[in-house]
């Protein structure tokens, strides 16, 4: 666990690292509740109400959404939320930092800078993540299990959310398993966008001076995640799907 001394800071790298993963959690967490909810949403009002006016216009805005570079997506909610708001005399975001060195780190301003990267993150997962739970409840709402629930009687409601989504929750599961751990490494894209001081851009920054033993903690770091959060995602399966349990 001793990954020596930063040749930057002349402090431990462990001690360097510990000091920007709080940030990157606050904004990640944020953004991962965001993506999950929102995805779930969509995606499950396009699988019930399938080719209709709403699905059409969701599944339109899911592929813009996925077809944007991550980059240009910040350089776009940039534009019109801090520019373009400023200029039409309306309430506009902070584009760097994560509060005003005027006013301190209150909760306030960290919400207030934290918008436009949490955007930035989560509009392209969000139409990515959405895609795959609106195929994946078609899939299951389709199922012979689906309709003998129904033919027993019990509501639409309680088939869709306690007997569908269960089953149809199982790859995104997968994919957040996936994603959690390098949320944990940062946004090195958006954190460097909007100066965010988290992992994402410790990485970048070190990585340009050659800090070599910040790069391994880092590294390590992420690759422990991997470890951990792969174990959590098939643990999670066995609680979603009692064959996988039994089996």
């Amino acid at each position: 666990g001793d990954f020596g001394t930063s040749f930057v800071t002349r402090q431990p790298a462990i001690e360097v690292i510990a000091e920007r993963l709080p940030n990157t959690l606050i904004l990640m967490l944020t953004a991962e509740v965001l993506i999950i909810g929102a995805s779930l949403v969509i995606g499950i009002v396009s699988a019930i109400r399938q080719y209709s006016m709403l699905d059409n216009i969701l599944t339109t805005f899911s592929f813009i959404m996925f077809s944007v570079p991550i980059f240009l997506m910040a350089y776009i909610l940039m534009f019109i939320f801090a520019i373009r708001f400023r200029e039409w005399g309306l309430p506009y975001f902070p584009i760097s930092g994560m509060f005003d060195p005027i006013e301190g780190r209150t909760a306030s301003q960290v919400i207030w800078h934290m918008v436009l990267p949490v955007l930035s993150i989560s509009l392209i997962s969000i139409a990515g993540y959405s895609r795959y739970v609106r195929s994946n409840m078609l899939e299951v709402i389709h199922s012979d299990y689906i309709r003998t629930a129904r033919s027993k009687g019990i509501s639409e409601r309680r088939t869709l959310f306690v007997h569908a989504f269960k089953n149809a929750s199982l790859p995104l599961v997968t994919l957040i398993g996936l994603d959690l751990p390098l949320l944990i490494g940062g946004a090195v894209v958006t954190e460097t966008i909007f100066a965010w001081p988290g992992m994402g851009r410790l990485f970048i920054d070190h990585l340009n001076r050659s800090d070599f033993p910040v790069l391994m903690g880092l590294l390590m770091l992420i690759s422990v995640a991997v470890v951990v959060f792969q174990l959590l995602t098939d643990l999670t399966y066995t609680l979603l799907d009692p064959r996988i349990r039994f089996a």
